[in-house]
């Protein structure tokens, strides 16, 4: 069968580094093609250059064998949508606005409401998807979100969907419906280009897989024909295994962290402690509370009653508001890196500045060497690739902007680390080198609070781990013993029986 799409021999440089390399890749009808790679393969670049968002320095992008210019307009008009890992609805506009924003049909100048409306509900029911096509899409979930962008890239009947890691902020019960949608749309024709760093959604889902690494073409297989191991040690260029049986021997000291009858919006009543040199885990379902819970402990959120305290070296500090958190010692990486974590337009180097003023300038004025070296230090220890201080934060894959996150802090050494979702939309090596980090800061006495919706994560990382439902702590498990049934149960609200 002939390909729908094909991008021949393409080649793209940014500023003399390849960020794709003479890769070739065909889809055909029907077809869901994974495309996988590790954080910075050149996935996303090559995407781009399909959907015509850029240009490639050298190469071909054909649909039905017929070649399309490079512009975004032209891969529209040839039938290709691209829906982006960040999504780009308008919060403040209807479903239905969303779904035809840049094509509304008009008359005279007016946009003709009834028939917008009317195209838009039907391209809702084409895809399985209930929502009120005239609620402003700031009050949907992430999940109705998601399932909004990709109903707007149908819309324009294409003939090629290329959804980039379309599961990353979805509950398993959204991620089961989402890729039973995405069958359904290539059993009526649609070639589908699928990037996710999920391995188990790719076996789940798709008929081939094209593997990136370095922005080189690397492996092409059938699904059938490989494992999930091969494909993870393709990606990373070496045997990578991520051995859950293989746990720290945690030896938590003093309590560090004391949160009582802590009251916020979506958190009702929930005493904590984390203790010095303990990983402790909240697990749950999206929207359980747990990020309401750790912003109102950290003081990034209004708490409406009571009182957190962190001890350090035998003094107690009452923790008021963020700035008080950040005096003391806590160091917070938010589930939302490129809003809440990083200034995207700013170096590696000013990112670390950021909550570092105090050691790395005088008299309010930046030491440049110093800020520099402090930096590349950092660099280093998170396995920044490559370390490339002078670069732009935005300008990194989703890992490394992850570990910028974790770096900027480091300097500081933290007493209290509080992540949230950690290792979202990383790639395998990523996440490992992550989960490096995180144990060994709390090897180090650093008292450390995990939130996580990656089971196998929270289970591998945590020595004790929380469940929270309905913002209540539902119960307490040995991360040396829980299992993800059990984790599950609770976050589902059944009962704890001891064993």
């Amino acid at each position: 069968m002939a390909a729908v799409v094909e991008a021949k021999n393409i080649t793209k440089a940014f500023g003399g580094v390849k960020a794709v390399d003479d890769v070739t890749v065909s889809v055909e009808a029907g077809e869901i093609h994974a495309v996988v790679g590790e954080n910075g393969a050149g996935k996303s670049t090559l995407m781009r250059i399909l959907s015509g968002i850029e240009f490639p320095d050298s190469g071909q992008v054909m649909v039905e064998g017929k070649e399309i210019e490079n512009s975004a307009k032209d891969s529209i008009d040839a039938g290709i949508s691209l829906v982006h890992q960040e999504l780009s609805l308008v919060p403040e506009m209807t479903v239905a606005e969303n779904i035809y924003l840049g094509g509304f049909p008009t008359s005279a100048g007016f946009t003709k409401r009834k028939e917008m409306k009317k195209f838009a509900q039907e391209t809702l029911d084409e895809i399985g998807v209930q929502v009120d096509i005239d609620e402003r899409i700031s009050r949907l979930s992430v999940a109705l979100r998601q399932f909004v962008e990709i109903a707007r890239a149908i819309a324009r009947k294409p003939k090629v969907l290329i959804l980039d890691e379309p599961t990353a902020s979805l509950t398993p019960a959204e991620t089961d419906y989402l890729l039973s949608m995405l069958e359904r749309l290539a059993k009526q024709g649609l070639a589908i280009i699928y990037i996710s760093h999920r391995i188990p959604e790719v076996f789940r889902l798709c008929h081939n897989v094209t593997i990136l690494r370095d922005g080189k073409l690397v492996y092409v297989s059938e699904i059938k024909k490989t494992t999930p191991q091969e494909v993870i040690n393709q990606m990373v260029g070496r045997e990578l295994k991520l051995d859950l049986e293989s746990r720290r021997d945690a030896k938590p000291g003093d309590v560090v962290l004391s949160a009582v009858g802590i009251k916020a919006p979506g958190v009702n009543d929930v005493d904590l402690e984390v203790r010095a040199g303990e990983i402790v885990g909240l697990g749950g379902l999206v929207g359980a509370g747990r990020t309401e819970l750790i912003r109102a402990i950290i003081g990034a959120d209004n708490k409406t009653a009571g009182n957190v305290h962190i001890t350090v070296d035998g003094k107690r500090q009452q923790i008021t508001s963020y700035m008080s958190a950040m005096r003391n010692g806590v160091a917070y990486v938010p589930e939302e890196r490129r809003v809440d974590g990083l200034a995207m337009t700013m170096s590696v180097t000013d990112n670390v500045y950021l909550p570092n003023r105090k050691d790395l300038a005088a008299s309010g004025v930046i030491n440049p060497a110093k800020a520099a070296k402090v930096a590349k230090e950092l660099a280093d220890r998170v396995g920044l690739r490559p370390p490339e201080i002078k670069r732009e934060a935005g300008q990194y894959s989703g890992g490394n902007q992850q570990k910028i996150v974790i770096a900027k802090w480091l300097h500081k050494r933290p007493s209290f680390v509080v992540l949230d979702e950690p290792t979202r939309g990383v790639d395998v090596g990523a996440k490992a080198e992550i989960h490096r980090l995180v144990k060994e800061l709390a090897d180090q006495g650093t008292a450390v609070l995990v939130v996580s919706s990656d089971l196998p994560e929270l289970l591998e990382l945590s020595d004790v781990i929380h469940v929270v439902r309905d913002g209540k702590i539902m119960g307490t498990l040995d991360g040396a013993k829980a299992d993800e049934k059990q984790v599950m149960g609770l976050a589902a609200g059944e009962k704890l029986v001891e064993a």
